[in-house]
């Protein structure tokens, strides 16, 4: 084989392997290529499947996360004068950064996962709730938060100041010099040897079926009866909270250590002072509820042709035992769920009535006064009826008899200050 052949035989060959490498090479990018299509479409489906997963989560974190663009605290707020912010909160500025202080516990701090809603917003919501006769989930849209959150927070802060205030209603066992404040206070409307007028108020709660029946009072609602003492100031100095309709004002006092307080204590029988020829010691004044007693003075029984004198009496202690009424009047004007009935669960209800009326006196002692359109308001929109109950109890008690006609004979004496 010469030459020529030669090199013809071995360019066939290499055309011959050039083919069959390019034909391996297209093999190869073909099932490269439908690798790629399947790792491409594996691929999407993961992402998918992702997507989905994620979705989930987010639609489950959705409760804390979801911005909800209330915008009342943030900016309506922070724009009021001093009025509106207390028509808005039913206190002062002032007042509310003295309780944001006392509250600090029920701050919340930042994690990871969110941002906490600010002490101050906290307060704020807590005490919109409670001013106004608004629902949770209006208060929930107004401030940004949800509906559950105000509900807690509202019970948070209640149980904050029932601790940290708890001092406001600290008259017992009261000072010498209480005691005496107190007695002038209560002489200079009329009343002598006083330190508190007493009475209930009944509050509109919703209870459980199962126990509506012991909270149906005979007005035709249901109610729980605040129990409260107070001085001539209509701060309170004793709160019993939590009574069911079926024990009346008299039953609670008369189980009450606020009954046994008067009893026993020396401090009242110190202060013993002598009307005409008998020992009055330092009273309580109530209605014809309660129990006439040696520390309990209530009016005379009502008869057609009442003496003047038994008149006088019951006129005096009836204007002077108004403090009571009002010191309930200013706490349903302020705290406007009190006044409107507590839409809340049943084992919330006492801490919320304390809480009131805790902070009902903390804002007397800051001389934070309330408006008398809130009250008028408050009135117009009360309609329900408050109980009643009367008795003659007591009537036959000659040293307790003794000391109610000494007083009355006093008022024939001489005239009290009006």
């Amino acid at each position: 084989m010469d030459r020529r052949q030669a090199l013809r035989l071995l360019a066939a060959q290499m055309m011959q392997n050039h083919n069959l490498v390019n034909k391996r090479i297209n093999t190869l990018l073909v099932n490269l290529l439908q690798k790629i299509k399947t790792m491409n479409e594996l691929t999407k489906a993961i992402l998918e499947t992702s997507t989905k997963v994620a979705s989930s989560e987010i639609r489950e974190r959705s409760a804390w996360i979801f911005d909800r663009n209330g915008s009342f605290w943030e900016y309506d707020v922070e724009k009021m004068d001093d009025i509106r912010f207390k028509e808005n909160f039913r206190l002062n500025k002032e007042a509310f950064h003295k309780i944001c202080e006392k509250v600090k516990e029920i701050g919340k701090s930042n994690s990871n996962m969110r941002f906490c809603i600010p002490l101050q917003k906290r307060v704020a919501i807590a005490l919109y709730a409670l001013g106004s006769s608004a629902e949770y989930r209006t208060v929930a849209s107004l401030f940004g938060v949800g509906r559950t959150t105000v509900g807690e927070i509202v019970v948070d802060f209640c149980k904050a100041v029932c601790t940290t205030l708890s001092d406001c209603i600290n008259s017992y066992p009261p000072s010498t010099e209480e005691v005496e404040r107190n007695v002038q206070g209560f002489a200079h409307l009329g009343f002598p040897q006083c330190f508190g007028a007493i009475d209930g108020c009944h509050i509109e709660v919703q209870p459980k079926k199962e126990d509506a029946i012991d909270y149906y009072n005979y007005k035709g609602w249901y109610s729980v009866v605040l129990l409260a003492s107070c001085d001539y100031r209509s701060k309170f100095t004793y709160i019993h909270v939590g009574s069911t309709e079926r024990n009346n004002d008299s039953y609670i006092f008369e189980s009450s250590s606020l009954k046994k307080f008067h009893e026993t204590a020396d401090i009242f029988a110190q202060s013993i002072k002598m009307i005409g020829d008998v020992n009055v010691p330092v009273l309580l004044i109530g209605d014809s509820t309660f129990r006439l007693s040696r520390y309990m003075m209530k009016p005379f029984p009502y008869s057609p042709n009442q003496p003047v004198l038994e008149k006088t009496f019951n006129y005096r202690l009836s204007k002077c035992r108004r403090v009571i009424e009002n010191a309930f009047g200013q706490l349903k004007a302020r705290f406007r769920k009190i006044g409107r009935g507590l839409p809340v669960a049943p084992k919330n209800v006492n801490v919320i009535i304390h809480e009131c009326c805790i902070l009902h006196n903390f804002l007397k002692i800051e001389n934070d006064e309330i408006p008398s359109s809130w009250i008028q308001d408050a009135a117009e929109i009360s309609t329900e009826i408050q109980p009643h109950h009367t008795t003659r109890a007591g009537e036959n008690d000659v040293t307790a008899s003794a000391i109610r006609n000494a007083i009355a004979l006093s008022f024939r004496e001489y005239r009290c200050i009006e």
